[in-house]
């Protein structure tokens, strides 16, 4: 490959680049089963996008080290297997970002701009690294197509450092403004409790820290990539990818939990006060059901005076009774509404 020297002679970059895969390789499991175990419904972009990454993270750096240490010497099937791997882990990546921006971005034609971006990216970028990768490293077709290759390169690590980054400075810029603006945090029917309050700015504070560390692991791979440690670079950046989506998927997971309690709170307080509305409309709509048969009887001249006042008495009697009764049950159970889990 290149210039580049044996890696079977170097120790010290053999044994970091086994720290770097064994890394990866605990992350990617970790995840990998963490899906299937957590998601009851196993669909949707936000799965599939976890689930191939943590798949490019444990297979990536296992064809890596099969092809530089000659374990595997089928050249061609091993940078073969390398690129598609690369493939699987470095494009779903960003959509595993994207899966989740609706959380903070209301916006729908920032989102299909986003959208947009990351398809034309995905195909322009990715399909010609792969098909130039293989043919330059596998085959002898034209030797000059290395050295293009090194240069194509550089400038898609670049195209999806500057992607990620900017998804990333995306959720930091709506998770200030949410930060900032007290009515987007606590867009509710009800107002926050002080602790959920609490938790659910730690939470965000999460989130923008962990977009910072998703920026410096991709400028710290950005500045290996440029510096050309070849070998490190490829050990590293499954590593790298695997830490960022490990810490995606719990602050992004607890954002999602955080959301649906707060509309599970919601759904059940509209309820109970549906149910009392109900119950006084009920109320109301028996009391003159009374006064219509009181005055049909009226008009039949049928002992208007006694039958009067036994049918207001009788009234006032079921309407206190029946008033009474319902506002207590309304009372009961918007206190059980109110009352904590």
């Amino acid at each position: 490959m290149g210039d580049n020297p044996d890696i079977k002679s170097d120790l010290p970059m053999a044994m970091t680049m086994a720290a770097f895969v064994g890394i990866s390789w605990y992350i990617g499991a970790e995840i990998n089963i963490s899906l299937w175990f957590l998601f009851k419904r196993r669909c949707g972009l936000y799965f599939w996008s976890c689930l191939l990454v943590s798949w490019g993270v444990i297979l990536q750096p296992l064809f890596i080290i099969l092809a530089d240490f000659d374990v595997w010497t089928d050249f061609v099937g091993s940078i073969t297997m390398i690129y598609i791997t690369w493939f699987i882990m470095v494009v779903p990546q960003s959509w595993v970002l994207y899966s989740r921006l609706y959380l903070v971005v209301h916006e729908s034609n920032m989102l299909k701009w986003v959208l947009a971006v990351l398809v034309f990216d995905s195909l322009v970028f990715s399909v010609p690294t792969i098909v130039m990768g293989t043919v330059s490293q596998a085959s002898n077709v034209n030797p000059r197509l290395f050295p293009t290759y090194l240069i194509w390169d550089r400038l898609q690590t670049t195209v999806f450092f500057v992607q990620e980054t900017s998804l990333s400075i995306l959720y930091i810029w709506q998770t200030r403004k949410f930060l900032r603006d007290s009515t987007l945090l606590d867009n509710s029917f009800y107002p926050l409790s002080t602790r959920t309050a609490d938790d659910k700015k730690k939470l965000l504070y999460q989130l923008i820290c962990t977009n910072f560390l998703i920026i410096a692991l991709d400028m710290g791979l950005l500045g290996i990539q440029y510096a050309d440690l070849f070998y490190l670079q490829g050990a590293f950046k499954p590593c790298v990818y695997g830490i960022k989506l490990k810490v995606e998927f719990v602050v992004l997971n607890r954002l999602v939990k955080s959301l649906r309690r707060r509309e599970t709170s919601t759904q059940k307080t509209s309820r109970t006060w549906g149910n009392a509305g109900q119950g006084l409309d009920r109320a109301g709509s028996e009391a003159t059901s009374r006064r219509s048969r009181m005055m049909d009887s009226q008009a039949r001249g049928e002992d208007v005076e006694n039958q009067d006042q036994v049918g207001l008495e009788n009234l006032g009697g079921n309407l206190k009774t029946d008033h009474g009764s319902r506002a207590q049950e309304s009372q009961v159970s918007i206190l059980q509404a109110e009352e904590p889990n």
